[in-house]
């Protein structure tokens, strides 16, 4: 028996380390360990309600507005209070502008990337990953972070500011969008739609989106080249390397519902259980954390709403700083896959179904950035 540890990693916010423990040359254990306490529920007892609306977006640089989503709808259902129609609508754009904006930060910055590495120079796609997506020197560098940056203006547009906006609040959002404003929100769209379709897709979105079956996504790749499309090129890189192999789970989806409207949501809740074959509703009581790994005191795993976070020098079998949440007491996947699994996006379904949750051309990444993003493109739109 070895052991191996990789990181920390510094593609995610907050330090990540990885233990693995190797027997005859496969994993037998693996750990995925958070060294670095946050501390933030200690950080907010004692103070009024909502300087949570101030707190709780430090959490993460990246995705500070679903931890603002996360404060304002818990300080909504604290206080008996609905947002109003317009201010619903907003917020949903708010948050809907930032998952884009992250989904099309993973794929360009943390995870294309890689592909462009020395270790793969025999490969027959390299040369195009390398002038593409080599770090600094690629051209995915020249031209996706100025789109990134112009699509970003939305933010500040509804925001006033990103990160860490203070325009979310219980009852919606602090200020109305004006007309002009407006009319800059649909102009910065235009502009990025026009981007991806060129860069990305090679493609209209509306193409993309109609891609409703495994068959229908290889006649489009086929369709393609590699330099009219970065995600062709992705979906050539994962076919070489086979990288359905890698990345599958327990095979069971989780969404919590994303993007709530008047009687529900725009991405709905439930749970996709492929070992069971069925699509089950989903329940918040059916979630509780586990601590009996990290260096938290507790006798039991408990509700969210129920839990605490006291830190403990010494524990027997810890590892980590993080909790463990399991639904019904197994692990599952959240995420865009599983959102767009639970929602039934035809394309996505059928790539799970036939070969679970994976890295496969069309599972994750794809749901991130391809016909999986049809969710947040149509509520955009």
């Amino acid at each position: 028996m070895s052991r191996i540890t990789v990181g920390p990693f510094n593609r995610v916010e907050g330090d990540l380390e990885i233990s693995l423990e190797m027997e005859n040359g496969r994993v037998a254990a693996a750990y995925v360990n958070s060294p670095l306490f946050r501390g933030f529920e200690q950080i907010l007892v004692g103070r009024e309600a909502m300087d949570a609306l101030v707190i709780v977006p430090r959490i993460c640089g990246i995705c500070s507005v679903s931890q603002s989503a996360a404060a304002a709808a818990a300080l909504a259902d604290l206080a008996g209070v609905r947002p109003t129609p317009n201010g619903q609508r907003v917020s949903n754009l708010i948050l809907a502008a930032e998952n884009l904006a992250d989904h099309f930060t993973h794929f360009y910055l943390f995870f294309m990337p890689d592909f462009a590495r020395e270790a793969y120079r025999a490969r027959p796609w390299f040369a195009a990953a390398e002038a593409r997506f080599k770090a600094v020197a690629g051209s995915a560098a020249g031209d996706a972070l100025p789109a990134r940056a112009a699509f970003m203006q939305i933010m500040g547009l509804l925001a006033g500011k990103w990160p860490h906006t203070l325009t979310l609040q219980p009852g919606g959002v602090a200020r109305a969008p004006q007309a002009a404003e407006r009319l800059r929100v649909f102009a910065a769209l235009r502009e990025f739609r026009a981007w991806l379709e060129k860069r990305l897709f090679g493609d209209r979105l509306e193409n993309i989106t109609a891609l409703e079956s495994i068959a229908a996504l290889r006649r489009w790749m086929d369709g393609r080249s590699a330099t009219s499309s970065d995600f062709r090129l992705f979906l050539e890189i994962a076919d070489d390397l086979q990288l359905a192999r890698y990345g599958r789970a327990t095979d069971r989806f989780l969404s919590h519902g994303a993007y709530p409207r008047e009687g529900g949501w725009l991405l709905p809740r439930g749970v996709l259980d492929l070992p069971a074959g069925s699509l089950q509703p989903f329940l918040p009581a059916d979630v509780l954390e586990d601590v009996s790994h990290a260096w938290l005191e507790d006798d039991q795993p408990r509700h969210p709403s129920e839990g605490d976070t006291r830190p403990v020098e010494e524990k027997a079998g810890a590892y980590t700083w993080c909790k463990a949440p399991r639904w019904q007491e197994q692990v599952v996947e959240c995420g865009a896959l599983a959102r767009q699994a639970v929602a039934g996006h035809p394309l996505i379904r059928a790539l799970v179904v036939e070969a679970g949750g994976n890295v496969a051309p069309g599972d994750r990444p794809a749901a991130r950035t391809g016909a999986g993003g049809a969710g947040h493109g149509k509520l955009a739109a």
